[in-house]
């Protein structure tokens, strides 16, 4: 396979129930996708946290660790803008080498995610970089 992954995915909720079965059903998902095989999954059990999130002073986590193998790079950025890890690496290979169409489609999951935001409403198109004006 071209890439290989580690990802950790958290799920957080005010409720206990919240989070039981939602991370598994999650990663459920993620094993039925196609161009990518799921090598390891090692879960924690459900934890009561404090402060997990700005405005919930306890709640309750519970993460997973993934191990995977992306058949492509687009894949790869697929996955992580469609399975949202809290946190993803990439293992490996050393090397890769990536052709212009692969490349192309890469970005192009980005760009349409950011304007599926812009159209529900989340976020706006950006016209300029507002790190210029920082400087």
């Amino acid at each position: 396979m071209g890439i290989e992954l580690w990802m950790v995915f958290e799920a957080v909720a005010p409720e206990e129930e919240g989070v039981k079965d939602s991370l598994d059903d999650h990663l459920e998902k993620l094993s039925s996708e196609d161009e990518l095989e799921i090598n390891s999954v090692e879960t924690e059990e459900v934890k009561k946290v404090d402060d997990p999130h700005p405005g919930l002073d306890e709640g309750f986590s519970k993460v997973s660790e993934v191990t995977a193998d992306a058949e492509s790079f687009t894949k790869a950025v697929q996955i992580v803008i469609n399975y949202g890890p809290t946190y993803v690496q990439i293992e490996g290979p050393d090397g890769y080498e990536i052709e212009l169409p692969e490349l192309q489609n890469s970005l192009q999951e980005v760009a349409d995610l950011v304007h599926q935001y812009a159209q529900m409403g989340v976020g706006g198109v950006l016209v300029s970089n507002p790190r210029e004006e920082e400087t």
